[in-house]
């Protein structure tokens, strides 16, 4: 069974390597005039560096719940003082790294020069700045990052408020389609019977013509014809006899 330090140690290791690589490149673009391009990626990175710090963080402190709990009797979780001496300065080095980074992000010309502390590690960095700012720098620092992080987390509410609103009204795109597509499967069912209706009319009319036709063409019926013509001469002639 693996020990969980060490598996939460590796993913503050690799955290912290992708906060350092995120830090040079917060210096990079903060250290030169910026193109709105350039602007919104330096936003960005500065978003992902505080995200990540925050990250690490948590995990150091679970770290160091795990200590705290390991020291009062070492033996029963298979560990030695040294173990533990050791696993607490690697949690102390990594908190001094994450705070010092953070220090490095609150100076008041950060965002606009990169030149200086661009050749300051993630770690010994901020040692100088360290020494340097007394309680009340501490503070700010700390109170700058909090209101950082609250404007950040208003921003994701409102991407998320935003993402709402479009899935609710692709939903009801969605449904306006489907309505419409069962009411032309409805008409192209009506039409089909429209077509088939005319289709057997058109059959019929054909059917009566050609019977019309023969009619008209058999010579036997010409003389209904003439004895119809001759008996309507007859009666109007017994009518002029009759009243006249």
């Amino acid at each position: 069974m693996s020990d969980p330090f060490v598996v939460v140690q590796e993913d503050v290791v690799s955290a912290f390597e992708q906060a350092r690589s995120l830090l040079a490149s917060w210096r990079a673009l903060g250290g030169k005039r910026r193109s709105p391009q350039e602007e919104n990626e330096f936003q960005y990175v500065t978003d992902e560096l505080y995200s990540t710090l925050t990250s690490i963080g948590s995990d150091l402190n679970d770290l160091q719940e795990t200590i705290d709990v390991a020291r009062v009797a070492p033996a029963e979780y298979g560990l030695t003082s040294a173990q533990i001496t050791e696993r607490q300065a690697f949690v102390a080095s990594k908190h001094k790294a994450v705070e010092d980074m953070r220090r490095t992000l609150t100076k008041p010309d950060s965002g606009r020069r990169g030149g200086n502390s661009g050749s300051n590690g993630g770690g010994g960095g901020g040692s100088s700045s360290g020494r340097n700012a007394g309680p009340a720098s501490a503070g700010r620092s700390n109170a700058e990052f909090d209101g950082h992080q609250s404007q950040h987390q208003i921003l994701i509410d409102q991407q998320d408020q935003q993402f709402d609103s479009m899935l609710d009204t692709v939903r009801n795109l969605h449904g306006i389609a489907s309505t419409m597509n069962t009411e032309l499967d409805t008409q192209a069912i009506m039409l089909g019977e429209v077509d088939t209706l005319m289709d057997r009319t058109q059959a019929r009319l054909s059917s009566a013509r050609k019977k019309v036709d023969k009619f008209l063409r058999d010579k036997s019926n010409r003389s209904i014809y003439v004895a119809v013509v001759l008996f309507a001469v007859i009666l109007v002639l017994l009518m002029l006899i009759i009243f006249t």
